[in-house]
């Protein structure tokens, strides 16, 4: 099981669109979520990514490394992809 208290907010949030759903992803933990349960396909890059947030949230990767897998896997799936500064920044 992945490590979840180790999470860590991202600077901004990342908000996806497609079709009628919007999803708004702040954290690794957030992101591996979002890829396990509301993903629109399971290429490469998602994959990539999973493997990414799951050692960021096991202390073993970065965040930011996290992050940047999370959005090639974005826009690998079809997502429209922004950014969002957060509200308590």
């Amino acid at each position: 099981m992945v490590g979840l208290n180790v999470d860590r907010q991202w600077d901004e949030p990342v908000i996806l669109e497609a079709d009628e759903r919007v999803l708004r992803v702040q954290s690794t933990r957030d992101a591996l979520l979002c890829l396990k349960n509301h993903w629109r396909s399971a290429g490469p890059a998602r994959q990539a990514a999973m493997s990414d947030c799951e050692a960021a949230l096991m202390g073993d990767g970065s965040p930011d490394a996290a992050l940047e897998a999370f959005l090639e896997a974005a826009n690998e799936a079809g997502f429209r992809v922004s950014r969002w500064p957060r509200e308590d920044a």
